[in-house]
């Protein structure tokens, strides 16, 4: 199993190549929906409506992208991934897109035996995260590796028994403590974004603009693809000026909490 640092190290050096930005990685978030109700979880999966990217819009967001960034791997991540009804589709717009070397799965392995050969021909990695509950079963951890092997696709079994807590129960007007959230968070460095025709520097804004139901509007939190230009990517990844999104987290390396589903009350209260 890979060893995992937490937090991660910082490392904000952006070199060009070719006239594209070199990125440690890129990631689509592809449904927002999850078979799993994680307290904590940084998607907000468990509070958010189903939703699952058009692979067309997916397509031209990857196409105007690539002639700017170079990550080093493409992640499709949810929510559950493995929910999305095309995702063999989808992995193959992302590598006719060539916009990485390297293709990866985050899931949480528990949908992964219904997957078709597909998937794991298409990729190159798979991260899969080990909950202490639902655990994902020996059999079924063997059948992956099998599965995973056979299509030389690398695993990454990453234990989550902890979650950070991350998002305020209400925001902070203190413009002091969201820079110093956004100076300090190594999740904007390291989960870059892809959405709707803008690149995010970070997961969380999109995630809150579907949280409040567009009630906030955290779309200036992003670049729009259209017309975009490696000058005005760097630009963007170096700024200094903090998200309107960090106003509302607490950042990546917050305290951590045992990880644990949410009841159905908890659901129920805290959705809209």
């Amino acid at each position: 199993m890979t060893e995992h640092t937490f937090p991660p190290r910082l490392d904000r050096s952006y070199p060009v190549a070719g006239g594209k930005i070199v990125t440690r990685s890129l990631e689509a978030h592809v449904v927002d929906h999850c078979n799993l109700t994680c307290a904590e979880c940084c998607s907000l999966s468990p509070h958010l409506p189903h939703w699952q990217v058009d692979p067309a819009e997916l397509a031209r967001d990857l196409a105007r992208a690539a002639q700017v960034l170079a990550p080093g791997v493409f992640k499709l991540v949810g929510g559950e991934p493995l929910l999305h009804p095309q995702l063999v589709e989808l992995v193959e717009i992302v590598r006719a897109s060539r916009i990485a070397p390297r293709i990866s799965i985050t899931t949480n392995g528990l949908l992964l035996e219904r997957m078709p050969d597909a998937v794991f021909a298409g990729i190159d990695a798979m991260t899969i995260s080990l909950y202490p509950r639902p655990a994902l079963g020996a059999a079924s951890r063997a059948a992956i590796e099998e599965r995973a092997a056979r299509f030389s696709v690398a695993l990454n079994w990453k234990q989550q028994d902890e979650f950070v807590v991350m998002t305020r129960t209400s925001p902070t007007a203190d413009s002091a403590a969201t820079a110093a959230i956004f100076d300090g968070c190594w999740i904007r460095e390291r989960c870059h974004m892809l959405r709707a025709g803008r690149f995010y520097t970070c997961t969380r804004p999109p995630h809150f603009q579907s949280y409040h139901r567009g009630e906030l509007d955290f779309t200036g939190d992003g670049l729009a693809l259209d017309n975009i230009t490696a000058e005005r990517v760097h630009q963007y990844l170096t700024r200094v000026d903090p998200l309107a999104a960090c106003a509302h987290c607490l950042g990546g390396s917050n305290t951590m909490v045992r990880h644990r589903l949410l009841t159905r009350d908890e659901l129920l209260r805290s959705r809209r």
